[in-house]
């Protein structure tokens, strides 16, 4: 049962005078520095779709009869983020080591444009736009190695926020102050939206299950949901032990059609391996899922899959070893697989890149194709649900394997989409 904000937080704050959203010295150890807030009409864009970590995109594109732009960033791209241009789209290549430059897609054509950058290694990128040249969001000093900001936009006359984990596993909710509450936080953990103000992550870590898919083997125990505008945690629901919450960000999407969000997870042991759970806004558990075997299930996006047009949940079972696409559909308080199909693998083990696969009508038909890497990692199959089943109707090949998240945008209009493939990009539009 979740526990309410009265018996659960412990926090500090700090003020925070005269920052930006770019890096500024420490003043002194106890006062890390850190991002206050973006300047008004700012908009961010992640390495998935949309903040609340759903990966379906809205809109219809054709991107099955275009050919795609192919271009050659600065060392082998690991992260991609896009987001729209005045024409086109644009697109930020980050590099294992790093790097990143920026390109603009536009009528077949790749142009590189603005100034090169860097981020610390192994960094997710969050793209800032709004007047002037899109820029990287820096991370604050104090932010874990592998972790992700999230900015919360603000309301009423209120300042956005800057959400990110801090290296001693704090959550940090910076403005013009800087509140941290203590909840041990996933290190490499992501931020997702509810999509009402509040936001959701993984907390309270262990290291009890020692599958290590994720890039290590620490994994989440409980769900926190926080408030950055009080600011105060929500609620915490705990699983376990055995249980663990084996990802780095949970899913936010109405999963069953009755307009109220649902918050999408993974749960795992060792002795039975992993099965999907979901939970209600408020933190009381909906439903869970069946157990296959022991392994891991990569939960994925949510969209109207059902061949009668309702939200489905798309996953790949074991996506190292069984290669299986799942659908689920949430029902009568059951969650259910309710169509499979074989050959996919959305994510390479050990790897934090966890994007691994976008959701959206790329044949402009009316309905909406699951975009996912094939086992070999060669080629996006477009993965469609029917009444009886599920089948790939086309596919993309590519120049290369996989080896970044599947990134895609909706664009006015249209729809693109974009991979790395060794040491090139190739992105779809159309």
């Amino acid at each position: 049962m979740p526990t309410r904000r009265s018996l659960l937080w412990a926090l500090s704050t700090v003020g925070v005078a005269g920052c930006s959203l770019a890096p500024t010295d420490d003043t002194s150890a106890a006062t890390p520095r850190a991002s206050a807030t973006p300047p008004p009409g700012t908009e961010h864009w992640y390495t998935h779709p949309h903040p609340t970590g759903n990966r379906t995109l809205s809109g219809a594109g054709t991107l099955r009869d275009v050919d795609p732009v192919t271009f050659e960033p600065a060392g082998q791209p690991q992260w991609l983020v896009a987001h729209p241009a005045e024409t086109g789209s644009q697109w930020t290549v980050v590099a294992g080591d790093g790097r990143a430059n920026r390109w603009h897609v536009r009528d077949g054509e790749a142009t590189r444009v603005g100034t090169d950058d860097s981020l610390p290694a192994d960094t997710q990128p969050v793209v800032a736009t709004g007047e002037g040249e899109p820029t990287l969001l820096r991370p604050p000093g104090e932010m874990a190695a592998h972790a992700s900001p999230m900015v919360a936009p603000g309301g009423d006359g209120e300042p956005a926020k800057l959400l990110y984990v801090a290296e001693d596993g704090a959550l940090v909710v910076a403005g013009d102050r800087r509140t941290r509450f203590e909840v041990d936080a996933l290190p490499d953990g992501r931020l997702a939206a509810l999509g009402d103000g509040r936001y959701a992550l993984f907390t309270a870590v262990t290291d009890r299950y020692e599958h290590g898919a994720l890039g290590d083997s620490t994994e989440g125990t409980t769900l926190t949901v926080v408030d950055p505008a009080e600011p105060a945690l929500d609620w915490q629901t705990t699983v376990g032990p055995p249980e663990v919450f084996e990802g780095l960000q949970p899913l936010v999407a109405d999963l069953d059609g009755d307009g109220d969000p649902e918050v999408v997870t993974t749960v795992a042991d060792a002795q039975q391996g992993a099965r999907i759970a979901v939970f209600g806004a408020e933190g009381d558990r909906i439903a869970t899922g069946p157990v296959h075997s022991p392994g891991w299930r990569h939960q994925l996006t949510v969209g109207p899959f059902g061949p009668d047009g309702r939200p489905e949940l798309a996953v790949v079972r074991k996506p190292h070893v069984d290669h299986t696409l799942e659908f689920y559909r949430l029902r009568d308080g059951g969650l259910d697989v309710v169509a499979t199909v074989g050959g996919f693998s959305t994510h390479t083990y050990g790897s934090r890149v966890l994007d691994g696969a976008v959701a959206g009508d790329f044949d402009d038909d009316g309905t909406v194709e699951a975009l996912v890497p094939t086992t070999d990692r060669d080629a996006l199959a477009a993965v469609r649900r029917s009444g009886g089943g599920a089948s790939v109707r086309w596919r993309l090949p590519l120049d290369g394997l996989v080896v970044s998240n599947v990134a895609g945008i909706s664009l006015e209009g249209t729809l693109t989409v974009g991979v790395g493939t060794g040491a090139t990009v190739s992105v779809w539009q159309g």
